[in-house]
């Protein structure tokens, strides 16, 4: 089909999808009834090998099939008339500023024509089979082929979007983002064809066109509003969890394609880039496998890392707390952090199946990662269970303080939590032996992108459970004699660097498992007092 053909066909659609995505979703009601499924009438491609047959594996929907079906959402803008700050123009498609430094007070590197992106944001699973896989052929992952060859095992109850209402100081679903919710459908088996309903008609979630770099398909909702500040949560009710990934994405990134892109006439100005780099539009990974290092082979591919320090830089920072490692993930070689979760074994059978309910809740001092045991997660958290999930949380946190004292979390603590810190700054304050402001207190950005503010700082404190009771607070001093800076989470929260057996890895001055340069002022307690 020649190419000047497919662009017409979806500059047409274009001016008229938004339309037609309202009128599938017209029965939607007001009291949150679950949105239908995700848009999409299945695909042509083939099936990543070894797996033998195409029929044996979800077939992910092209732009040009969603646009024929007249399914296809709007590409979004992303405006530079949308902020109002000020910027230096940078180098490259992925715009970077070769002259700022860092120990002085730090620069912002104009994002790429399209891509002054805002703080939206929502999920997206993704999963894999064989070659679709990343790092299938890496020498360095060579020994997680076996798993990737035996495909993705997550077996979906419901997933959904939440909105922190800071009036009522509650949780409001948000319905487009929402699937599932009310068990009106079976479980959803993210590696079979229409998650293992009899048609793509009948299937609750389909992959989406933009799919998921390293993985062979993404799950995501597309068109829709996202989650903002002042908090966002998001909710993944499981059976089987293994070998895959759940993270939270900017709705830009995810809208123009997390990994093919939108077609770029379509677009406004035919602007298409994801701004996943060139605008630093955001990613957190609440639960995604170790797939590019061998030594993710540990616990049978079970461990499911937490990380925060992807693309940090412009308006979306991070913070490396007095660990150094807080921002938890995995590395190469023979290091990685503690921060990860034991999800369910593979080939379950039984009693070895473990329903899980996930819950993702960001706000301005962090990440945090409950896993609630599906048994008895509506009396963990009330408002959620395995199979549903209400349309208002009442509750603005589980009703007890997880019991684990920090990470990881393994199968003796079912009820467990993992954190990841947000930077609390509002200026860079530079990065030499004195100076106060985000470099002292532990902030990340990339140099060359530079620090355009801070989106944490738009966010409310959405008083979850700091642990264990009465923890030491975190206390960050990276350029002494600048005053140490006392942090609103607990130092045992905080990830650091382990080898793959556990055992502490000194961080050059950082304080590691409550050794090396640890300040004084940690000798302190802290205890959240809101109430459940």
């Amino acid at each position: 089909m020649p190419y000047w053909w497919f662009v017409a066909t979806l500059v047409l659609v274009a001016a008229h999808t938004h339309h037609h995505h309202d009128h599938l979703h017209r029965n939607r009601s007001t009291d949150c009834t679950p949105a239908g499924a995700v848009e999409g009438p299945g695909g042509i491609g083939g099936c990543p090998t070894p797996t033998a047959s195409r029929q044996q594996c979800p077939l992910q929907p092209t732009y040009l099939q969603l646009a024929e079906s007249k399914t296809l959402w709007k590409c979004p803008g992303a405006a530079s008339n949308e902020w109002s700050g000020k910027c230096t123009p940078g180098a490259g498609g992925n715009p970077l500023c070769k002259e700022f430094d860092p120990t002085k007070e730090l620069g912002c590197c104009c994002p790429a024509a399209g891509c002054y992106v805002t703080p939206e944001f929502n999920w997206i699973i993704s999963t894999c089979q064989g070659r679709g896989c990343g790092d299938y052929f890496s020498p360095e992952a060579s020994e997680l082929r076996q798993f990737k060859d035996h495909g993705s095992e997550l077996v979906i109850n419901y997933v959904a979007t939440y909105q922190y209402d800071p009036v009522h100081k509650h949780w409001v679903m948000l319905k487009d983002s929402s699937y599932n919710t009310d068990a009106s459908k079976k479980p959803f088996h993210a590696s079979q064809p229409n998650g293992g309903f009899p048609s793509a008609e009948d299937a609750w979630l389909q992959p989406q066109p933009g799919g998921a770099a390293s993985w062979s398909w993404g799950y995501y909702p597309a068109g829709v509003s996202g989650a903002k500040p002042p908090g966002m949560m998001f909710v993944l009710s499981t059976e089987q969890a293994w070998n895959f990934a759940w993270y939270m994405l900017n709705k830009v990134t995810l809208d123009r394609g997390p990994w093919k892109l939108y077609p770029p006439i379509p677009c406004p100005d035919n602007h298409n880039d994801n701004c996943w780099s060139a605008g630093n539009a955001g990613e957190l990974d609440f639960l995604e496998s170790p797939w590019t290092n061998s030594n993710g082979k540990t616990d049978d591919y079970r461990r499911l890392y937490a990380t925060q320090w992807n693309q940090i830089g412009r308006w979306f920072t991070g913070q490396m707390g007095s660990t150094c490692n807080a921002d938890g993930g995995w590395f190469q070689g023979d290091m990685t952090s503690n921060n990860y979760f034991l999800g369910t074994p593979p080939n379950a059978t039984g009693s070895a199946i473990t329903p899980y309910v996930w819950v993702a809740v960001v706000d301005s001092v962090g990440t945090f990662i409950y896993r609630l045991p599906g048994k008895s997660a509506h009396h963990i958290w009330p408002g959620l269970s395995s199979k549903k999930a209400a349309c208002k949380l009442t509750h603005h946190r589980p009703r007890s303080r997880p019991p684990n004292n920090g990470p990881p979390c393994r199968d003796d603590n079912p009820y467990c939590a993992l954190f990841m810190p947000n930077c609390q700054q509002k200026k860079w304050g530079g990065a030499a032996a004195g100076d106060k402001g985000a470099a002292n207190a532990g902030c990340k950005v990339n140099a060359q992108q530079g620090w355009c503010g801070n989106w944490w700082t738009l966010f409310n404190d959405t008083q979850q459970w700091q642990w264990p009771e009465n923890g030491t607070p975190s206390v960050t001093q990276f350029q002494y004699p600048a005053k140490p800076v006392v942090n609103p989470w607990n130092y045992q929260m905080e990830a650091w660097k382990v080898d793959w057996q556990g055992n502490a890895i000194p961080n050059g001055g950082c304080c590691v498992n409550g050794k090396g340069h640890c300040p004084k002022s940690t000798n302190k307690t802290t205890t959240s007092t809101a109430t459940p």
